[in-house]
């Protein structure tokens, strides 16, 4: 059995990368409160679906993000001159930021934005809602710039960390204007435009701040080679449409179950989600790091290398999942209730059906990220739209009978059917035995989960999960008496 090896620079990567999962748990944590008791419960999930359509404007541009980062960082292990694929990438972002302008210009037209919002018009005039959402937008295509261009160019020069670390001090300091502007104003407005100034200023520190500290020429606006560009946006048109239809499923399923449900079910949803998130994202900082490799060796053809590293991020995050779900099982309703205030109610079969979606999302995770890092558009793209196919048409199933519980059980079945597609690509991908056999072995754990927490919601016997999620917990770790190897 494989030695389980870390590269170097990896714990320092982590280290960043589990400070803004702890920043993401404290905002999730803080914003819910914070915003009922400063604005209410109405207008709070009026900013969730606010926040949801500036979410899906600012994703057309994230497949072409992916797409320029992914074609500086594999050319710059190729060729050491990389300055078209700059020139291009750049001359893409800009052309693309334009259209969003654009079309949140558009959206926010009051009767547009209050049929997209389902709310009143007279409600969306009151409280200047078209300037939260002008602001709001803007806010979020700088800072997803920053995040995902300008910090990523670290990336093919071995500092990651740097990406990291900058990614999340801006976490960090978007959200505390956030909180603090709702707060002390208790307007939507003044947030919106607190977290855009914001936004401006991070910018542009960033872009100097990596400007000075990469070894190739970094350009702007005069440097474009916009004939170029029209050629990366036309290249990168799957992949740009399949993150728009993946976004759908991350924040786009609000606006969905405002639509199948009410306005009232989407707090419920949405703080019940989040706690099942907040599992994901601690599996996201172990596989973070270990993605520019994997992207490395592919190019390399080193199909060993590749599977050891998923075989080690499926053991920790597997293990670190079960954990968390079965030690804080019996804490979720008092910490739920006090965390929304008594203001919005908790739901078990909601909560636990949501953790055995995340329990398949946390294993399918390293393949969705293997398909953005090698540009296979194609093949994220149909996994994406079957996802988000299954996942709308079970929330509108569920929506017609008004079940809430059924909103996490058409988030799994969307996962499972997914997954299934997924896996026939890498095996497809990777077509040796040893392969097939390391896939299947580790989606067991995600299949045991959901078998227990199911006899959980029937029988609602804490013993019995615990026993049982303690044997699953044994099965996952019994590979991990190997020597682990640092290389430092």
């Amino acid at each position: 059995m494989s030695s389980l090896k870390f590269e170097p620079g990896y714990f320092n990567s982590v280290k960043w990368g589990s400070y803004s999962v702890a920043i993401s748990f404290i905002r999730q944590i803080l914003i819910v409160p914070v915003f009922i008791a400063s604005v209410g419960k109405h207008d709070y999930a009026f900013w969730l679906v606010l926040f949801a359509i500036a979410l899906m404007i600012r994703s057309i541009n994230l497949g072409q993000l992916h797409y320029t980062s992914n074609m500086v960082n594999l050319n710059y292990h190729i060729k050491q001159d990389i300055s078209k694929e700059l020139m291009s990438g750049q001359g893409a972002n800009v052309l693309y930021m334009m259209a969003q302008v654009l079309l949140s210009i558009i959206i926010s037209y009051p009767p547009v934005l209050a049929y997209f919002t389902h709310t009143n018009l007279k409600y969306v005039i009151d409280i200047h809602a078209q300037y939260s959402f002008i602001l709001l937008v803007f806010s979020r295509i700088l800072l997803q710039y920053v995040s995902l261009y300008l910090l990523r160019l670290f990336e093919p020069v071995n500092k990651i960390q740097h990406s990291l670390k900058y990614q999340f001090i801006g976490e960090t300091l978007d959200f505390l204007v956030i909180v603090a502007t709702i707060y002390i104003t208790h307007s939507i407005l003044f947030t919106a435009l607190a977290s855009f100034v914001f936004a401006v200023f991070f910018s542009a520190y960033v872009y100097y701040y990596v400007k000075k500290h990469v070894p190739f020429s970094l350009p702007f606006i005069k440097d474009i080679n916009y004939r170029d560009s029209f050629t990366v946006i036309r290249q990168s048109a799957t992949l740009t449409f399949s993150f728009i239809v993946e976004k759908i499923y991350e924040v786009g399923l609000n606006l969905v179950i405002v639509r199948a449900f009410a306005s009232s079910v989407l707090p419920q949803f949405d703080t019940n989600r989040k706690m099942s998130n907040a599992f994901y994202r601690v599996s996201n900082v172990l596989v973070t790091p270990i993605l520019p490799s994997i992207q490395k060796e592919f190019t390399l053809n080193n199909e060993s290398y590749i599977l050891n590293k998923m075989s080690i991020f499926w053991r920790f995050s597997n293990a670190m999942l079960l954990l968390c779900v079965t030690v804080g099982m019996p804490f979720f309703l008092k910490i739920y209730t006090k965390w929304t205030n008594h203001v919005i109610d908790f739901n078990l079969n909601l909560i636990c059906y949501l953790f055995m979606a995340i329990a398949f999302q946390n294993y399918s995770m390293i393949f969705i990220e293997f398909f953005k890092k090698t540009n296979l558009s194609r093949q994220m793209l149909i996994n994406n739209i079957i996802k988000v196919s299954t996942t709308v048409a079970g929330i509108l199933i569920f929506g017609y009978y008004k079940n809430v519980g059924g909103l996490g059980i058409a988030l799994l079945l969307g996962e499972i059917s997914a997954l299934v597609y997924a896996l026939l690509v890498v095996v497809a991908v990777f077509k040796s035995k040893p392969a097939i056999k390391i896939f299947f072995v580790n989606l067991l754990p995600a299949v045991l989960l959901s078998i227990t927490l199911v006899m959980y919601i029937y029988s609602l016997n804490y013993w019995l999960l615990l026993f049982s999620n303690s044997l699953v917990l044994l099965y996952i770790l019994w590979p991990v008496r190997n020597t682990i190897l640092i290389n430092k």
